[in-house]
């Protein structure tokens, strides 16, 4: 099974009709089974790009669009080459609107999907975190939130969960750490194989200068993807076979994202 996840970079840059076709160019080259993208942008009366991805690919779409007052949407879309039975989506805003503080990542949610597998099904969870590096509580509380939306799909005898997406923290971070086990998960018994850890080769970067559009960033280079599976699992059903960078590379000189993206190949 292939899976990939990827930042697409909404509607950012100049050039963002002829980075989708970019996308789109890759996407078709890579035949991924499952398909995990943050930053998709939709508008309210007229094109959505999941929807257009999907038409292109062939494959069925999880997206819902929340529109903001310019008639825009940025959000996330899950795609499966096989029928995805049902999706929702999930806020994953952080405190108390009413408090003095606020509520922060109000346009931050997780997609889930329950796509079918087989003579069966597996859960997939696509997301994107708050993205300022300096909010790592606020991360850590959106952990939680996923952690307690994967927990009722949790099947340690089935096919394990894939939650993936731009986590905005680096491998080391606390956020993290509450996800691999190497602090005391947010649901007991479930903890998850981060699969670059398990199964890449070099550093990983996602965030990376030799990206064009990040000549200029302010950050250094950074994994800031991630693509987890659940456990405990009965293994080899979810072993990671391999993992490697996407959108490295120029399309008709166009580079797609200033994210690279994560193509996983899973044992099924």
């Amino acid at each position: 099974m292939r899976i990939v996840t990827w930042n697409l970079w909404w509607r950012f840059g100049d050039n963002w009709q002829a980075r989708h076709e970019a996308i789109a160019a890759t996407l078709a080259e890579l035949g991924a089974d499952i398909v995990c993208c943050q930053e998709i942008w939709a508008e309210r009366d007229g094109p959505n790009q999941a929807d257009l991805l999907g038409d292109a690919l062939g494959m069925s779409v999880a997206h819902h669009p929340r529109f903001g007052r310019r008639g825009l949407s940025f959000s996330n879309a899950i795609l499966s080459r096989t029928p995805i039975i049902e999706s929702s989506s999930h806020s994953l805003a952080v405190g108390d609107p009413s408090s003095p503080e606020g509520q922060q990542s109000g346009h931050r949610t997780a997609v889930v999907a329950r796509v079918a597998r087989g003579d069966g099904e597996m859960t997939v969870i696509c997301t994107h975190l708050e993205h300022r590096f300096h909010l790592s509580e606020i991360r850590q509380a959106q952990v939680d939130t996923l952690c307690e939306l994967a927990a009722p799909h949790h099947d340690p005898e089935g096919f394990p969960i894939v939650l993936a997406g731009d986590f905005n923290a680096v491998p080391g971070s606390e956020e993290i750490r509450l996800l691999t086990g190497e602090r005391p998960p947010p649901v007991p018994g479930l903890v998850w194989s981060d699969a670059w850890a398990q199964a890449g080769d070099g550093p990983g970067h996602t965030w990376c200068g030799q990206n064009p559009y990040l000549s200029q960033a302010m950050w250094p280079n950074r994994r800031i993807d991630y693509l987890f599976v659940s456990t405990p699992r009965r293994v080899p059903h979810g072993n990671i076979k391999s993992i490697q960078l996407v959108g490295t590379a120029p399309v008709s000189g166009v580079v797609a994202s200033d994210h690279y993206g994560l193509v996983v190949d899973l044992i099924d």
